[in-house]
């Protein structure tokens, strides 16, 4: 997860992140990515508004995938027992805004989706 510091410096940390779904509908209307992380990067979080998921390709020539999105505070989830924090460990709600497929182009690519110099997919809602 990447956050910014007050003093505008990234900040890099590996989370865990845990799916919630409390609606027990089909529609996950209560659905939320929740992470478990230290007081400083939490406090990055949700005063920064904006944070970055970051996942590795799965093989060495497949996509990146990187989700854009803001963060909140959660003190309690109600009814979700299996969200542990640690003790030095705060919970924050992860809401997507963006993402895209990302990798480096193969030499000659040149129909990137976004426009970019990379070979970028980007993903909707719906994906």
């Amino acid at each position: 997860m990447l956050t910014v510091r007050p003093d505008a410096t990234p900040h890099l940390v590996s989370i865990s992140p845990q799916w919630s779904d409390q609606s027990g509908d089909d529609a996950g209307s209560d659905a939320m990515i929740l992470l478990c992380v230290s007081a400083g990067t939490a406090r990055n979080a949700t005063v920064g508004a904006t944070i970055t998921l970051c996942y590795p390709p799965l093989d060495h020539d497949g996509y990146s995938l990187i989700v854009d999105g803001t963060a909140g505070a959660v003190d309690q989830v109600e009814g979700s027992p299996s969200v542990d924090v640690p003790d030095g460990k705060q919970l924050i709600r992860f809401s997507p805004t963006g993402a895209v497929l990302h990798r480096s182009a193969t030499p000659g690519f040149a129909n990137s989706a976004t426009g970019c110099a990379n070979d970028c997919l980007p993903l909707t809602a719906q994906d």
